[in-house]
């Protein structure tokens, strides 16, 4: 006993090693993220007049405004649809090809791994520009539809939150797909094959084995999507149009046009704090619904 004891590292040295590993990621955040959030914070408790000289009083003036504006409601709740609409849509996209990853050979599973990471290393605006030309009048999607004889005329698929989720859907599938892999390579393959054995069906074996087990990617990937979309500027920016403008392209004409920092600040709170309340309570529900810890 006295021996053991004394082999038992001292309480710093146990600290020291996860110190050392977690304290570069934890400054970073709160240089990078907790500090700017921080000040945005401040901002938007500011009134419009108020200047770094002469400061005005604290207070929620500018959740007034945002609460009274029925436009950036309206692209508030735009952003929401979007993004959840997205969400769905790249799992049901994601899971299969995830499935399929499980069951191909190496060298199959190693090429699709490939595409999906040099889809994700490729650039945003590349990509956008590449829907851009893909959706256009003049593009092969109009152009297949009219061979088909199912328009008459190009229809307008750009500029449009149909043209927004697909470009949204697009980006995201590698951000759904890698962590559904990880979840299924770490379900024990006895597990489906018994299944199938005592006369289980394939599709019964997803069910009730396969998707259970893989909730903590399918989480996973989710929230990652879901975050993306709903802080997305660029794809709606080049995709969408004023009509179908998201919160973050009201907030950036806040702060880039009308030069009214603390209502664009506002937004983005707003924004960040929603973010994070739908995600914690979609992590509740995860929790009571399927008795895993996420």
């Amino acid at each position: 006993m006295a021996g053991t004891q004394a082999r038992r590292p001292a309480a710093p040295a146990r600290w020291l090693a996860p110190a050392c590993l977690l304290g570069p990621a934890l400054a970073f955040l709160l240089v990078f993220y907790l500090v700017p959030f921080g000040r945005m914070l401040l901002e938007s408790l500011q009134p419009v007049a108020a200047s770094a000289t002469q400061p005005g009083a604290l207070g929620l003036e500018q959740y007034g405004k945002l609460l009274a504006s029925g436009r950036i409601q309206r692209a508030l709740q735009r952003t929401l649809w979007m993004s959840g609409l997205t969400t769905v849509l790249t799992l049901l996209l994601a899971y299969p090809l995830a499935l399929y990853l499980l069951q191909v050979g190496r060298r199959m599973r190693t090429a699709l791994l490939v595409a999906v990471f040099v889809s994700l290393a490729s650039s945003l605006i590349v990509r956008n520009y590449g829907w851009l030309v893909t959706l256009s009048d003049a593009g092969p999607v109009n152009g297949l539809l009219a061979w088909l004889g199912l328009a008459d005329t190009p229809l307008r698929l750009v500029y449009s939150e149909g043209a927004t989720i697909v470009a949204l859907v697009h980006y995201s599938i590698p951000f759904m797909v890698l962590p559904i892999f990880a979840s299924l390579l770490r379900i024990p393959a006895s597990l489906p094959e018994s299944a199938q054995s005592l006369g289980a069906s394939p599709w019964k074996v997803i069910r009730q084995i396969v998707w259970p087990l893989s909730i903590p990617g399918v989480f996973g990937g989710t929230v990652l999507t879901f975050s993306l979309s709903m802080s997305a500027f660029v794809t709606p920016l080049m995709l969408g149009s004023p009509a179908t403008s998201m919160i973050s392209q009201v907030a950036a004409e806040q702060f880039l046009v009308q030069l009214n920092f603390p209502l664009g600040s506002a937004m983005i709170v707003v924004l960040t704090l929603l973010t994070f309340a739908i995600v914690f309570c979609y992590a509740l529900a995860i929790r009571k619904l399927f008795r895993i810890h996420v």
